[in-house]
């Protein structure tokens, strides 16, 4: 049983449409096998790393394509959030900056962190009794100013169990904004 109560989003919490990006973190560093070390001068990968799954995504899988369709369907904030594929959590995706063209589309994105939340877990010597945990939350926002398309750069890191970096990252994006 968990030790804290899990706190309700507020009634003053900002709607949003979630955008996750799932990062093939295995593939990349297959690809990549010595990827700059340097947060200032990431390494630029390709189409085929990363897949967007929105909260308004109407197919079944996500696609590789460099392009990011999103629909304000909860009002016209967006929150985007990096997770990797992987079995055992070998390795983390922390987005470390993300810029979008100014072409009037989306607002520039902002770095929200929460602090201290609680996160259920399951008990291994009792999985149907959750337990609990304390972590950061952290996503980048930002608002629909009009529909159209815009450049977007995702900078980002790969990290090992340990807290080591194991790479930094820079992907180009487009996003298309429908109403």
């Amino acid at each position: 049983m968990t030790s804290e109560p899990i706190t309700s989003p507020s009634a003053d919490a900002v709607i949003a449409s979630s955008v996750l990006l799932i990062v093939d973190a295995e593939s990349l560093l297959s690809r990549y096998s010595q990827p700059s070390l340097e947060s200032q001068n990431p390494t630029v990968i390709e189409d085929g790393f990363i897949f967007p799954v929105t909260s308004s995504t109407t197919t079944q899988s996500a696609e590789n394509d460099s392009k990011i369709t999103l629909t304000a369907s909860n009002g016209k904030v967006f929150h985007v959030r990096g997770r990797t594929v992987s079995l055992l959590a070998e390795h983390t995706v922390v987005f470390h900056d993300l810029t979008v063209d100014d072409a009037g589309v989306l607002s520039p994105p902002k770095l929200i962190v929460h602090s201290d939340q609680t996160v259920p877990t399951p008990d291994p010597a009792n999985p149907t009794q959750p337990g609990s945990h304390s972590a950061d939350d952290h996503y980048w926002e930002c608002s629909q100013l009009s529909t159209g398309v815009t450049a977007c750069e995702l900078n980002f890191m790969l990290i090992n169990q340990r807290c080591e970096v194991l790479g930094y990252f820079s992907w180009k994006t487009e996003v298309t904004l429908s109403a």
